[in-house]
């Protein structure tokens, strides 16, 4: 994240999701900050999410980021604000530190039983949105995670190890949003 497109419209969007999913409690945020932010930046991004900020650390090529997301299984509900998104492959150049990757995606989900996992994706290409995030999604169920998407410039995906919560979660955020049920790839039927 960098925090000089904070209070951006993709914020209002996270905003948005956030609030609708708080029925399945607290939220904890780890920026994944791609630079340095300061400690009243930190603040009141807190303030906007109304939730806390686990890590103010910066991302860079030469960070270990396995340690890096350590803290993040200690938390219940946890959304993941990358740059530009989750990437399926790993990435070892200089825009490694602009996304999360799949793989990590899966282990900070499955460490975390009865959580819900939120992630900031526009790593998708323009008008293919759909059609990529099918595929993240697929390599996610392919690995034990249940999850859903939301659709639009700014995608989201949702994730979790109990089929039951997200199903709940997807239900609730079409109910409280009033968005077109076409704007999500659907929970996991399996």
């Amino acid at each position: 994240m960098h925090m000089s497109y904070f209070g951006d419209s993709y914020d209002i969007v996270k905003l948005s999701l956030m609030g609708w999913l708080r029925l399945f409690g607290d939220w904890s945020v780890h920026p994944m900050l791609t630079e340095v932010a300061s400690r009243e930046e930190i603040k009141a991004y807190e303030r906007f999410l109304d939730a806390v900020v686990i890590s103010s650390e910066v991302l860079t090529t030469s960070t270990n980021r396995e340690l890096y997301f350590t803290c993040s299984t200690r938390y219940g509900n946890l959304f993941l604000d990358p740059d530009t998104g989750l990437r399926l492959r790993i990435t070892k150049g200089s825009r490694a530190p602009e996304y999360l990757f799949a793989n990590e995606l899966v282990q900070l989900i499955s460490s975390r039983p009865q959580s819900l996992t939120l992630v900031f994706d526009k790593s998708l290409p323009r008008g293919g949105e759909r059609g990529a995030l099918d595929l993240k999604l697929k390599y996610l169920r392919d690995h034990g995670i249940h999850c859903f998407a939301y659709v639009s410039h700014a995608c989201f995906i949702v994730g979790g190890n109990e089929k039951e919560i997200i199903n709940d979660a997807i239900a609730h955020v079409i109910t409280e949003s009033r968005l077109p049920e076409n704007r999500f790839l659907g929970a996991t039927s399996n």
